[in-house]
């Protein structure tokens, strides 16, 4: 696992939870997430999947792509 894209990941959803107003365990409650399982991610220790990714962003009722890593975002062609 790349340490660095689990805490990416991580740091996106939750700043998405904090604009949203909502907390952890409410968004993985309605995300379908355990909490454990939830709080390993959330903390940067296990990646999140895309299907979880997808069912957060329903959640917080943002873009799915505004929680995905850095790398997937398009590049200007030079």
């Amino acid at each position: 696992m790349d340490h660095s894209i689990a805490q990416e990941l991580a740091d996106k959803v939750a700043a998405s939870i904090l604009r949203a107003g909502r907390s952890k365990t409410s968004v993985a409650a309605a995300a379908g997430i355990p909490g454990t399982t939830f709080n390993r991610k959330i903390n940067g220790h296990v990646e999140f999947t895309m299907g979880e990714l997808v069912r957060i962003a329903r959640v917080l009722e943002v873009a799915p792509s505004t929680l995905t890593p850095s790398a997937f975002l398009a590049r200007d062609a030079a």
